[in-house]
């Protein structure tokens, strides 16, 4: 495999390592990480990254090569060095908004950067701590406590590197290298919809929550108990009562019918809110509905698309202007016009990304409409033709064909086999039977299906009861029968479709087979024709959000549980602080065991500098058969190598008030994990480095009970100079707050 050459690596005079994506960092690692985050880190750049001949504004910069075994693209890790001594900001406003700002500022912080797509071939610039754009940007302090500041993965882009991937990646790496606790702030949105609310509902955790992450700190004075109240009280709201209570308004038909709908497709009873959105999300994930805005950019490498279902311009066009594009939909037709003329130019060979990019900026100046629109088509339908985007197997560069559309109308049933793939696919989802029964149950109900429409001319459409009755003739297996039935709706078999939809009249579901046979049946397929549409309830992504905009924020104020309603939604809303904390291994092996050094600073220190709560204290590995007096090295050499106040800090005595003798043993003073006192002295209490959450030289104290900055926005009282939440004082996000500003009690 070719590996693409990265600006910071061109003089480098050995090949580097390429590591698998998701194979990284796993537990069964050869590189025996046993240590501290602190010795594990330089271990790791050791072993698994190259150090840059070129650093990131001053800053050592190592690069670890990793390869997405989809795509087979290389892409870059970076790790930068940044030390505190000579840093612009030297304290860290991520610690104090969680609530670590009494920790000791550590003397070195690690950014892991894995840039976006545009970015994977060019050197990290200056501004790199500044952007919010890089698929995933963690910083971990070197005493093992750190942050998650941004992950970026998309879904729907076969270039782009799906969010849970990278969470999975992330997860590895500060497990092996023992990190500490890691804290986030959950602002991931899907659309509109704040996720932390969504993925709190349906699954009862934040999206985070997967890999650990637990509630650490609400803002505007939310405490975990109000939050665990609030997500028990919306994940239990019964389906039932919602329907009644929305039955007299505007939304409830519409309300009645996704519930209805869902609980008719799951094979499982949907009683609760949790219930339904758990479905619909978990459904959403894994369906590949033609239909849905959601999936119609979706490449799937192991089932990529073929000429049966591919997207057509309008629906391509529509998909890119609803989702937050900067470019109106005349700019994107535009552009998608250029690309396929040139491709239509060019049609005797593939054209790279690159060459066609170059060539299509002397038509179009904006290179970044040209890259979005480049990195969106695949499989796109123009008049008579496809534009198909691939991966050359020898280059491994991104390449794009056109060619003409291939007609198939052989309906035999010998050629069911080599064209059901799609249906197929779109009923094998985790279901207890094995691939060759559904398949064989879904040439059975299509075989009775194409002999119903040849019997009775016209689209004469069978029952569910009718279908599912003559079905069992051939299959045997009731459930079997119902799971296919409830999955088989938009299958294209040949150049026919499969449709599922309610009868106005009768009320009830029915089968029909439908003809495709030139470019207006394949703009069907994508969902441009009302008689192919999906019966409502069936666009997933709609129907999430309408009930999260409709329920969650819009229920009906005169009934009784609108204001515990309000209360809850807005909890949940208020707690984005989670955080993951890695056990501490008491020993290592039964050669090492771990110990946690706390510094105890003497009473006058406490009174009058220290005046904070205590900071966690320092892990140190040690064998247990060394001496107390080999821990105090051992353990000196810890705090100064991490800490900016402790440069000269020198250990005296291990233990409390007395201490323990300097000839002991230590596994026969303490035992593994323990957590033991250091004292001691030249504590650099003249620093201006001391603390993470920098001078707290103000005073917060809001009416909402909040102590200590959240992170949300304050203002300080020109009156008593106490600084409150302005949401709190009714300031609005974008209102300036007053000058002069008093709160309420010197406005009295």
């Amino acid at each position: 495999m070719a590996t693409r050459v990265f600006e910071p690596c061109k003089i480098r005079k050995r090949k580097p390592t390429v590591f698998g994506f998701r194979s990284f960092a796993n537990p069964g690692s050869t590189i025996a990480f046993c240590a501290t985050f602190r010795d594990n880190v330089r271990l790791f750049l050791q072993e698994c990254a190259e150090i840059s001949d070129h650093g990131v504004a001053g800053m050592p910069t190592w690069c670890t090569f990793l390869v997405n075994e989809t795509t087979g693209s290389v892409f870059p890790l970076y790790t930068i060095e940044e030390s505190v001594q000579f840093s612009l900001r030297p304290f860290c406003d991520h610690c104090k908004c969680i609530g670590w700002g009494h920790h000791f500022v550590s003397k070195r912080r690690y950014h892991m950067i894995i840039p976006d797509y545009e970015n994977w071939d060019k050197p990290l610039k200056g501004n790199f701590l500044e952007l919010r754009t890089h698929f995933l940007h963690g910083l971990i302090h070197c005493n093992g406590f750190g942050h998650l500041l941004c992950i970026n993965g998309i879904e729907e882009d076969s270039n782009c590197l799906p969010k849970f991937h990278l969470m999975d990646l992330w997860d590895r790496i500060c497990t092996i290298l023992q990190t500490r606790k890691i804290s986030v702030s959950d602002d991931l949105k899907e659309r509109s919809m704040e996720l932390r609310l969504l993925h709190g509902v349906a699954f009862r955790q934040s999206w985070f929550g997967k890999w650990g992450y637990k509630f650490a700190r609400g803002s505007f004075g939310v405490v975990e108990h109000q939050y665990n109240s609030a997500i028990n009280f919306l994940s239990t709201l019964d389906l039932e009562k919602i329907v009644d209570d929305f039955k007299n308004t505007s939304r409830g038909r519409e309300i009645q019918q996704i519930i209805r709908n869902y609980r008719e497709f799951s094979e499982t009873q949907l009683v609760t809110m949790s219930d339904l959105l758990q479905f619909m999300l978990d459904f959403k994930s894994r369906a590949k509905n033609p239909n849905s805005k959601t999936w119609s950019r979706k490449t799937d490498q192991s089932e990529p698309r073929t000429e049966d279902n591919p997207i057509s311009t309008s629906t391509f066009v529509s998909s890119l202007a609803s989702i937050d594009c900067r470019w109106p939909q005349k700019r994107l037709e535009y552009a998608l016009k250029v690309i396929a003329n040139l491709l239509k130019n060019n049609k005797e060979t593939a054209m790279s990304r690159k060459e066609l990019r170059e060539e299509a900026r002397q038509c179009i100046g904006d290179t970044g409409l040209i890259d979005f629109v480049l990195r969106s088509i695949n499989n796109l339908v123009v008049d008579n033709q496809i534009i198909r985007r691939s991966i050359n197997p020898s280059t491994k560069l991104v390449e794009f064909t056109i060619h003409d559309v291939v007609k198939r109308t052989d309906m035999s049933t010998e050629s069911y086999t080599e064209s059901s793939t799609f249906l197929s696919s779109a009923v094998k989802f985790d279901s207890r039977w094995p691939q060759q029964r559904l398949e064989q149950a879904a040439k059975v109900i299509w075989k009775v299906l194409r002999e119903n429409k040849e019997m009775i001319s016209g689209k004469s459409s069978m029952s569910r009861q009718e279908l599912r009755d003559l079905a069992r003739q051939h299959v045997g297996d009731t459930g079997l029968i119902d799971f296919v039935l409830k999955s088989i709706d938009g299958s294209i078999v040949g150049n026919q479709i499969v449709c599922r939809s309610r009868n106005p009249s009768s009320k009830l579901v029915e089968f029909t087979i439908e003809d495709v046979s030139d470019q207006s049946g394949v703009e069907n397929m994508v969902g441009l024709s009302p008689t192919l549409a999906p019966e409502p309830g069936f666009d997933v992504y709609e129907d999430v959000q309408f009930l999260y905009e409709n329920v969650l924020f819009g229920y009906p104020e005169s009934d009784s549980v609108s204001d515990s309603m309000s209360w809850a939604t807005l909890a949940i809303m208020d707690s984005k602080h989670f955080v993951k904390e890695w056990r501490v291994k008491n020993e290592v092996n039964e050669y090492l065991m771990t110990l946690t050094c706390r510094v105890l600073p003497s009473f006058d220190e406490l009174e009058t500098e220290l005046t904070r709560p205590l900071p966690p204290g320092e892990l140190v590995v040690v064998p247990p058969w060394i001496t107390v007096s080999e821990l105090k090295v051992v353990a000196q050499c810890a705090l100064r190598d991490t800490y900016c106040v402790m440069e000269g800090f020198i250990v005296s005595q291990i233990g409390g008030l007395k201490g323990l003798e300097d000839e002991r043993v230590l596994s026969c003073a303490v035992e593994a994990g323990a957590h033991v006192w250091v004292r001691g002295c030249g504590l650099d209490l003249g620093t201006k480095v001391r603390y993470e959450g920098g001078v707290n030289d103000w005073t917060v104290d809001c009416v909402c009970g909040t102590k200590d900055h959240d992170g949300e926005r304050i203002v300080g009282c020109d009156g008593c100079h106490v600084w409150q939440h302005t949401r709190c004082n009714n300031i609005e996000d974008d209102e300036p707050a007053p000058s002069p500003f008093l709160c309420i009690k010197c406005g009295c």
